[in-house]
């Protein structure tokens, strides 16, 4: 028996896959549904390859395929990131279970930044969010405003937009998301919705352990988030991974620190931002894993974002 705590992303995905291949699981989140907090962008091939594998087609929940990226006025052609409809697809799947809690062999912790089950990381990396819907009259195209500390953004959800900001410096977030409407043109407008949330931004290696006693975690519980603050595709892939390990769990944290390694680069880049000193080196490695999954760019281009976003005094 396995239980499994949290039904965002990662969580629902291995609910499906492991009763599809017959092992015997419960689910349960505290939620009564789906939120709207963060994630509607997806890396698109690799996203719809996955949830295919539980029968699910993802084009039935994707709202638009924007043309262009843009960070601090510098233009991206977009080349895998879709914005689906996050709440919707949940829904969708929750439809397929009933939350219960079950005495089990193994408790699965898909509680995403919380981390509920897991032992506490030392040293641990939350970034607290703001994020509200709103209606804006401009092209659907990706934006974002960058900073040393943080990002704001704007993401095109159809009828409305998605626009928040995370930033290490929280009070700090208002400002960005005043930057991103200033570069932009994105009028003041009314919220439909508002609220806060987390995102932990530290990568697999320093999210250990992943499996304690019976406990093992799955998604951004152990850091299986992007240095761009993406966790969606990343969540599903620790999610199969684990799924492929559960027979032998001592080989999991291998393959999630091999098969996600990508994603230790982005962060150890991250965190040379932070200290304000950005390791350029590493940008040919991400920048060649990039063009393939989300956005066509060079490392010139990573220099004129870094000149944009510096402040001016």
């Amino acid at each position: 028996m396995i239980q499994i705590y949290g039904a965002g992303v990662a969580g629902t995905f291995l609910y499906y896959i492991l009763t599809k291949n017959g092992y015997r699981c419960s689910i349960f989140d505290f939620r009564k549904s789906p939120d709207c907090r963060c994630g509607w962008g997806i890396a698109y091939k690799e996203a719809k390859d996955l949830y295919s594998e539980i029968d699910l087609d993802l084009d039935e929940f994707i709202l638009t395929v924007p043309e262009k990226v843009f960070v601090n006025g510098v233009e991206f052609k977009n080349r895998g990131i879709a914005i689906f409809d996050k709440i919707g697809l949940l829904s969708e799947l929750w439809k397929g279970f009933v939350f219960r809690e079950e005495n089990a062999k193994i408790i699965v912790d898909a509680t995403g930044s919380s981390r509920a089950f897991l032992p506490k990381i030392d040293g641990d990396r939350v970034v607290p969010t703001l994020q509200f819907k709103e209606r804006q009259r401009i092209d659907e195209n990706i934006y974002i405003y960058f900073e040393r500390h943080g990002y704001a953004w704007a993401f095109p959800l159809g009828d409305e937009w998605h626009i928040g900001a995370g930033s290490v410096c929280e009070e700090k977030i208002p400002y960005l998301i005043k930057k991103l409407r200033q570069s932009y043109g994105l009028e003041e407008a009314e919220s439909s919705c508002s609220c806060r949330a987390k995102i932990r931004m530290l990568p697999p290696s320093r999210c250990k352990p992943f499996v304690s006693n019976n406990i093992v975690g799955v998604g951004e519980a152990i850091g299986c988030v992007s240095g761009a603050g993406e966790g969606n595709v990343p969540a599903l892939k620790s999610a199969k991974i684990l799924f492929q390990c559960l027979e032998n769990l001592e080989e999991y944290e291998k393959r999630i620190l091999k098969e996600l390694g990508w994603i230790e680069r982005e962060q150890k880049f991250l965190d040379s931002v932070l200290r304000g000193f950005p390791a350029f080196h590493l940008l040919f490695r991400i920048i060649l894993h990039e063009n393939k999954r989300l956005v066509r760019h060079s490392i010139f281009d990573f220099l004129r974002i870094f000149i944009a976003g510096k402040p001016r005094p």
